[in-house]
C-alpha cells in the first residue's frame, strides 16, 4: 500500500475491498503477476480495517461483505448498496 496527497487530501491505495491477494481466483492484477511467475508469497490476512469518512470519523470495521453492507446502509443512504453493486459490476 502507498499514499499520496493532492490538494490537501491524502489518499491511500491499501488492500482492495473487492480483489484481495490471498484467494486463488482473485481478480487482483498483482495476484496474476505472482501466478504467472510461479511465486506465492505468504499472505497475511486481517479481520478489521480502518475507514475515514468525509466528516472525519474513523471507523474500525470488520472485513467481509455482510458488515460492509451494514455500514453502507448506515452511512451511505438508501441507494448506497445498489450503487456499490453497479461499481463492482464495472470493475470485476
Amino acid at each position: 500500500a502507498h499514499s499520496w496527497t493532492t490538494k490537501g487530501f491524502t489518499f491511500e491505495s491499501g488492500p482492495s475491498l473487492y480483489a484481495g491477494l490471498s484467494p486463488d481466483r482473485s481478480p487482483n492484477p498483482l495476484k496474476h503477476v505472482y501466478q504467472i511467475i510461479g511465486e506465492e508469497p505468504e499472505w497475511l490476512t486481517y479481520d478489521r480495517w480502518g475507514t475515514y469518512l468525509p466528516e472525519g470519523d474513523l471507523l474500525h470495521d470488520a472485513v467481509g461483505a455482510a458488515d460492509f453492507y451494514e455500514k453502507l446502509k448506515a452511512c451511505g443512504g438508501p441507494d448506497a448498496a445498489e450503487q456499490w453493486e453497479r461499481l463492482k459490476a464495472r470493475v470485476t
